[in-house]
């Protein structure tokens, strides 16, 4: 008898995992596989934007 494994591989895996690689992979592609391309156009997206912006490194709390 065959044991089961817990770890799918990405060709037989959840159909929403499948999605999500497919969609990581064609943003990854389309800056050039470069993550500071990808950052530094993200980041003049949000400077462009008129929605509010998270700074979560304004927040830090002082350690007692």
């Amino acid at each position: 008898m065959k044991k089961k494994s817990n770890v799918q591989d990405k060709s037989t895996g959840d159909v929403v995992l499948q999605e999500a690689w497919r969609a990581k992979d064609t943003l990854s592609a389309s800056y050039g596989h470069d993550v500071d391309r990808l950052f530094a156009e993200t980041r003049a997206r949000q400077k462009h934007s008129r929605h509010p912006v998270v700074n979560l490194q304004a927040k830090r709390r002082r350690k007692a």
